[in-house]
Order: C-alpha cells, then sequence, then structure tokens
C-alpha cells in the first residue's frame, strides 16, 4: 500500500554526486519520491515540470549558488511557499541568517544527523499540505463565488429605461464578488416603482438575505398601497432575519402626475434635485430588523416638476473613504450628485467616477448601489 509520504516529492540539489546519492538513499527509505539536480540550472527545469513538495538545497555550486538560487525562486508566485532548505557545511551562525534573509525556511549543517533531516522536513511538508489545502479550498470558494455572482446578476440587473418621458437607471457594484446590497425600478399599475435596500454584512449572507428581500418583494400584491407594501415586507423579512442583521431601505413610487410618495427605513436620505436647488429629503422610518417591534411607517410626499431628478444610494457611497480616513458624509453626496447633474448625461457613472476621485488610491470598502430618476 502506498504510504502518505510516498505521495511527497523531494528535489535534491547539490553539484557532488555522493551527497546527491546519500540523500536520495535516506530518503528513499523514508518513503519519498527523490528528485535529482546537480546545478540551479537543472533544477530550474525539474522544478518547472514536475510537482516538488520540498527542495533540498546545496549552498555552494557553480554558476549559481543555492541563496541566489533561492532569491530567484521566492520572486515567481508558483514558488513563493515550496519548502526550502538549506544543506550546507557553511558554518551554523552564518549560514542559518543567510538562509534566511534569502528566503529559505531552515538550514541543516553537514555532517546532518538523520534524524533531524527527516524530522524537518516532514515539518515543512506538514506547513504545505495545510497551504495547499487551504489554496484548494480558496480556489473552491472563489469559483462558488463567481457563480454566485452570476445568479445575483439576473437577481439584480443593472437597469437603464425610459417610462412616461422618465428616464430611470440603476447601479450595482458590490464589495466582493457578491454582497448584500439591492436596488431595482419597474412598472406597477402606471406607477414607477423604486427600492434600493441594504442588508448588513457582506458576502453570501448578505447576498442571500438580499434574494429574500427580492423574493418578498415581488409576492406583493399590485392594488397594495405604499404602506401596505413595506409593512409586509417588514414582517415577512422580520420573521427570517437573524438577530444580528438588519435591512436600511427606501420605497419611492411615482405616479404619472409627477407625484412621488416614499417611506425612507433607516436608509441614507434620497436626494432631490428640482428648480436648481440639490437638497436632501426628510422622513425616517425604522430599519427591518430580526426582532418583532411596533413601528409606524411615515409616507412622506412631494410634487415633482419636469426637470427634476431623483437619486438614492446605498451608505457604501457615503462612507467610502480617502487615504486621510475622510467620508464623503450624505451632504458630501449631496455636493456630488449636484455637480454631477451639473456635468449632464449620464448620471450615475459621472457618481461613480467622483466617488472613486475621492477615495484616490483607496478602495470602497462596502457594496455600492444606486438610482437615478430624471423627470
Amino acid at each position: 500500500m502506498e504510504t502518505k509520504e510516498s505521495q511527497h516529492t523531494i528535489l535534491i540539489v547539490d553539484d557532488v554526486p555522493e551527497n546527491v546519492e546519500l540523500l536520495k538513499y535516506l530518503l528513499s527509505q523514508e518513503g519519498f519520491k527523490t528528485y535529482t539536480a546537480y546545478s540551479a540550472e537543472e533544477a530550474r527545469l525539474v522544478l518547472l515540470n514536475t510537482r516538488i513538495d520540498t527542495l533540498l538545497l546545496d549552498v555552494n555550486m557553480p554558476e549559481q549558488d543555492g541563496f541566489s538560487f533561492c532569491r530567484e525562486l521566492r520572486e515567481m508566485d508558483q514558488f513563493k511557499l515550496l519548502p526550502i532548505l538549506f544543506i550546507t557545511s557553511i558554518d551554523r551562525e552564518v549560514g542559518f541568517q543567510e538562509a534566511m534573509k534569502n528566503g529559505g525556511d531552515d538550514f541543516i549543517n553537514k555532517p546532518f544527523n538523520k534524524r533531524e533531516l527527516v524530522a524537518k522536513i516532514h515539518s515543512v511538508i506538514r506547513l504545505k499540505d495545510l497551504q495547499d489545502e487551504l489554496y484548494q479550498q480558496k480556489s473552491k470558494y472563489e469559483k462558488e463565488l463567481q457563480t454566485a455572482r452570476r445568479v445575483q446578476d439576473q437577481l439584480i440587473p443593472e437597469k437603464s429605461f425610459i417610462w412616461n418621458g422618465i428616464k430611470a437607471q440603476t447601479l450595482f457594484h458590490p464589495y466582493l464578488q457578491i454582497g448584500g446590497d439591492f436596488v431595482d425600478t419597474w412598472i406597477e399599475e402606471k406607477k414607477l416603482h423604486i427600492v434600493i435596500a441594504d442588508c448588513s454584512g457582506h458576502g453570501p449572507s448578505a447576498a442571500l438575505i438580499g434574494a429574500m428581500f427580492k423574493m418578498q418583494l415581488f409576492n406583493l400584491v399590485p392594488n397594495m398601497g405604499l404602506k401596505e407594501r413595506v409593512s409586509h415586507l417588514r414582517k415577512n423579512m422580520e420573521l427570517v432575519l437573524p438577530e444580528d442583521y438588519a435591512i436600511t431601505f427606501c420605497y419611492a413610487i411615482i405616479d404619472q402626475d409627477l407625484n412621488l410618495s416614499y417611506i425612507n427605513g433607516g436608509h441614507p436620505a434620497p436626494i432631490i434635485y428640482m428648480d436648481g436647488e440639490t437638497k436632501l429629503l426628510k422622513g425616517m422610518s425604522p430599519m427591518i430588523m430580526g426582532i418583532n417591534m411596533i413601528t409606524n411607517d411615515e409616507v412622506q410626499s412631494i410634487a415633482l416638476k419636469q426637470g427634476s431628478k431623483f437619486f438614492m444610494y446605498t451608505d457604501g457611497a457615503s462612507e467610502a473613504m480617502n487615504s486621510k480616513m475622510e467620508y464623503i458624509t450624505e451632504e458630501g453626496m449631496r455636493d456630488l450628485f449636484q455637480k454631477s447633474v451639473s456635468i449632464g448625461g449620464d448620471i450615475l457613472p459621472t457618481v461613480q467616477n467622483q466617488i472613486l476621485e475621492f477615495c484616490g488610491t483607496s478602495t470602497p470598502n462596502d457594496d455600492m448601489a444606486m438610482v437615478c430618476i430624471q423627470l
């Protein structure tokens, strides 16, 4: 039966054939599969064409010494974590320091003790096995995230359409491959519905809650009023929402007479541009939380005019930070939106670019969703 050790491979690199043969014999007796090379050039060819678990490397070799070769390997992504043990006759105090400085994992003096050599090889291989397992799990997780992102793109597609002379546009940009933000706008009963929401947290759990939010949203009965819709969403989401999660949201409806009604549940204030003025819209109701609580959602109303612009976003935008540890803030988003309006054209890409310009070399560390309605 093949042992666990026989699955591991060791490359022995030394310009003295007798040393190579001795190590090959000893390690083969321990069940390792061995490969040999008598120079850095030969070792390079073996490493590029064979899976190696541990490299035993001499220091004093012609053309290229072991320290230089080790530095070269550490600059290559596929060998950054390869266990490298130096076996040399150099004084231990000096040799160990040089070995570590040049990227080695350990240092063994010649003449070596067989038990010490085998013990150290087993030690570095155990670490490599753990690293390989973590890498495989990470690769599998990233693949699953990519699949989940494709699913989320179908659940939360970015939209751009015109209804009744009104242009509606959404943007969705998760911090990770998937995120907990939600944004959508659609036509129902001759009214334009706009919803934006933000589930606490990032990644798969937040994304699943966002998917549940959409399911509840589109199970609403068409003739429900705004307050009844929000009450229904609250009730059903609170039944399934874990206690340590919360959802902020803003649900808005625009009718054919350009009357805007909205309920803001703990979300950043919507922004309105009308008559050349940009302002934050007031009114705040509680967010959705995984606990039973008595709420009184207040419907806010405003009569819009032709040329008005209505904008909502998640706090990944207002809490974006620059290198000076400064936030954009809600007031900053108002000013940024007004500037985007003055620039003209599609507003959302302009807003996003300005946020990235504010962040500079910093990367936004939260999901980001936006919706803009242009009358």
